[in-house]
């Protein structure tokens, strides 16, 4: 097991609003190994305390752990100021024959090239192990680059590439709703499903993330990493084992079945917008040109839709949607399976009667299916049947840090997914880039253009 922990980029803001808020997590519920060390290490020109005092600031903003468990971690904290692109300082940080360490590059991607350089230089070894955060690259040509330099700088420890939307909870019900109950994994299949809509639709705007968001967008934020991972769990067989290599080879064959988009179809199965002025609910929000920190220059989308097909017996014919967005109307966030409709003769025997469709909350703990029931004057009734049931609490990133120092890779992303993930993805983006796909245009508060929440592909009157 991991007993010590480095942290690169230990001043930034991913280290006290997410990851030293895991490590409280799971200090109160006493799942860290009891010797265990952390080490942060920034161009900051920190002491220790100082570092403690800035943590600890943090945990009491961002943690809900109880304060003798916050007091732990601030604890065990210790500080050194390096160059993390610097071989020498690197090396300085980790020492010599130290004990199993885990590197978490909590750094931004410009960074990656000149720290991974370094940190072979550090001669990890296969007890090690080193996380590394998203985007995985940029365009597919990135992604190989950045997995060919993970595996000849780093050949020895285990590499965790982090996408947290894999250990959230929320997320991975979909694999035991479907494989654990005999109702629904029968109609898993092109017979009887007519579409998957995956969507991530948000009320709120840029709300200071202009600096990272522009130069993104909405397609690359959600789209070509959290909404494609949450695709893959709707798309996998069953693994033949319950173990990380299992798991993770059906996560990948799941997007390797994914067509890749043909230029000819892009118009009508891609769409790509930004809002403009508009009011959601008291608010008044200016056009997403106007925010503070955007360049107009760059053309970027705030609301991304992607209709993809797949390649194989269970799903050929399904059109899966990926949207994502901001400003919009209201927040949606779920996995929601259409079933196909009934049989005519039995719509013309009982009117009323509407497909079944199973929608899974993201962010919300529920999970929907509506129903057709008997209703009055011999019409069918719709209704809706609703579980509502809490995760166990813990965040995502505390899951991941709980698989990472028990070296447990099934939650994290392989190379050859993430390059996956691109191929899909890159065709888009170059359409995109060419304007070969308009840019729309959508009012803050409303629904997008093209497919809306309740889903249907671009031009279908059901949108």
């Amino acid at each position: 097991m991991i007993e010590r922990i480095v942290l690169f980029g230990a001043s930034g803001d991913l280290t006290s609003r997410l990851v030293m808020p895991a490590v409280a997590q799971l200090a109160e519920a006493e799942l860290l190994p009891p010797q265990l060390t952390i080490v942060g290490s920034a161009n900051t020109d920190w002491s220790t305390e100082q570092f403690r005092e800035h943590i600890a600031e943090g945990l009491d903003a961002h943690s809900t752990a109880k304060p003798a468990a916050k007091d732990a971690v601030v604890r065990m904290l210790g500080y050194e100021p390096a160059d993390v692109t610097r071989a020498e300082d690197v090396c300085r940080v980790l020492g010599d024959d130290g004990p199993d360490t885990l590197v978490y590059l909590a750094l931004p991607p410009s960074l990656l090239r000149g720290v991974l350089t370094a940190l072979a230089a550090a001669k990890l070894r296969r007890s090690d192990a080193v996380a590394v955060e998203k985007p995985f690259g940029t365009d597919l040509e990135s992604a190989r680059e950045l997995n060919d330099l993970l595996r000849v700088q780093l050949p020895e420890p285990t590499i965790f590439r982090v996408d947290h939307f894999l250990s959230n909870e929320l997320v991975r019900r979909i694999l035991v709703l479907r494989f654990l109950n005999r109702v629904f994994e029968p109609t898993w299949n092109a017979v009887h499903v007519e579409r998957v809509d995956i969507s991530w639709l948000e009320s709120l705007t840029l709300e200071g993330r202009a600096g990272y968001y522009d130069g993104a967008g909405a397609m690359k934020d959600m789209v070509q990493n959290h909404l494609m991972e949450v695709m893959a769990l709707v798309l996998m067989e069953q693994p033949a084992r319950i173990d990380p290599h299992s798991f993770r080879g059906v996560r990948v064959e799941a997007l390797r079945a994914v067509a890749t988009p043909s230029a000819e179809t892009l118009c009508s199965d891609s769409v790509r917008a930004r809002y403009t002025a508009g009011t959601i609910g008291t608010r008044q929000v200016p056009s997403y040109v106007d925010e503070p920190g955007v360049d107009p220059t760059r053309n970027t989308e705030t609301y991304a839709s992607l209709t993809l097909g797949v390649n194989n017996p269970r799903w050929a014919g399904v059109p899966f949607t990926l949207r994502s967005g901001k400003a919009l109307a209201a927040d949606t966030a779920e996995i929601a399976i259409h079933y196909r409709a009934m049989p005519k003769y039995l719509l013309d025997l009982w009117p009323g009667v509407e497909p079944n469709v199973l929608r899974l909350g993201l962010t919300e703990p529920y999970v929907r299916l509506s129903t057709n029931l008997n209703g009055p004057d011999d019409r069918a009734a719709h209704q809706e049947l609703e579980l509502m049931e809490p995760a166990s609490g813990r965040t995502p990133y505390a899951n991941l840090l709980l698989g990472m120092l028990h070296n447990n890779p099934t939650l994290f992303i392989r190379g050859d997914e993430a390059e996956e993930a691109w191929r899909i993805v890159d065709p888009v983006m170059k359409a995109w880039a060419a304007d070969d796909v308009p840019m729309q245009e959508y009012a803050a508060g409303t629904e997008p253009p093209g497919p809306s929440a309740r889903g249907g592909r671009p031009g279908d009157p059901r949108s």
